[in-house]
């Protein structure tokens, strides 16, 4: 073989074999760009598959989140509205206790002084018929001894005047006789009058005096009667206010 045809079948080779080579890189080249892009592919699908599930599980975090949130928010509001509805209950209580106290105080109050004024009123209507009694009395008594002092002055007076007339027209000395005897029967029946009126004056203030002094006794047991009755009452309504207030206790119990 020639050296010619040497060179020629190393051209040829050459050219076969850069042929061959541009060929192979050609099949690699595309092959190696291929398996870089699914790598590359597989690689996102698996950050997004991890991405995914991470944005999952911090959804399903934010959400367990919430909901604890709004459970604490809700049990707050809860344990507020206990607090203020426990405390407007007690509030209530105790007002409902001052409130019964102080109605009973009242109620008491109001029926002491309706019994100390029914009392002031008798009182005071009794002491000033008793005045007027005791005035018209007076008033009766002076008047009647004024009108027997004068009728019998007058009767005395008139038959004075008529034995005189009578002993002037017969005898003037047994008329003077008589008239002399008459002022001195006149002077005994005018003493008598007097101490009459006087005894009769002394019974009648005694006859008053009695009835006043029972009309005063009866008052006076009525008064400690009402008096009693009066206490009575207020035990009652004290008892009454300690069975409420034992009641009202109880039942505040029972709240808390």
């Amino acid at each position: 073989m020639s050296a010619a045809e040497v060179l020629q079948n190393v051209d040829t080779l050459c050219g076969e074999s850069i042929v061959g080579v541009t060929m192979v890189l050609m099949l690699v080249i595309p092959a190696a760009t291929a398996a870089v892009l699914v790598m590359v592919v597989m690689v996102f699908v698996c950050m997004m598959f991890v991405f995914g599930i991470l944005a999952a599980t911090a959804a399903v975090l934010v959400m367990v989140m919430m909901m604890l949130m709004f459970m604490m928010f809700v049990l707050v509001i809860l344990a507020a509205t206990a607090a203020v509805f426990v405390m407007v209950v007690k509030v209530l209580v105790c007002m409902m206790f001052v409130l019964v106290i102080l109605a009973a105080t009242a109620a008491v109050l109001v029926m002491v002084v309706m019994v100390l004024v029914c009392m002031m009123f008798v009182l005071v209507v009794l002491a000033a018929t008793a005045a007027v009694l005791v005035m018209v009395v007076m008033v009766l008594v002076f008047m009647m001894f004024v009108l027997m002092i004068l009728a019998a002055t007058t009767t005395v007076l008139a038959m004075a005047v008529m034995v005189l007339v009578f002993m002037m027209f017969v005898l003037v000395i047994p008329a003077a006789a008589v008239l002399v005897f008459m002022m001195f029967m006149f002077m005994i029946l005018t003493t008598t009058a007097a101490v009459l009126m006087v005894v009769m004056m002394l019974m009648f203030m005694i006859f008053m005096v009695m009835i006043l002094a029972t009309t005063d006794a009866v008052l006076i047991m009525v008064m400690v009667l009402m008096i009693v009755m009066f206490f009575m009452l207020i035990m009652a309504v004290m008892r009454m206010l300690v069975t409420a207030a034992a009641g009202i206790c109880g039942l505040h119990g029972i709240f808390l």
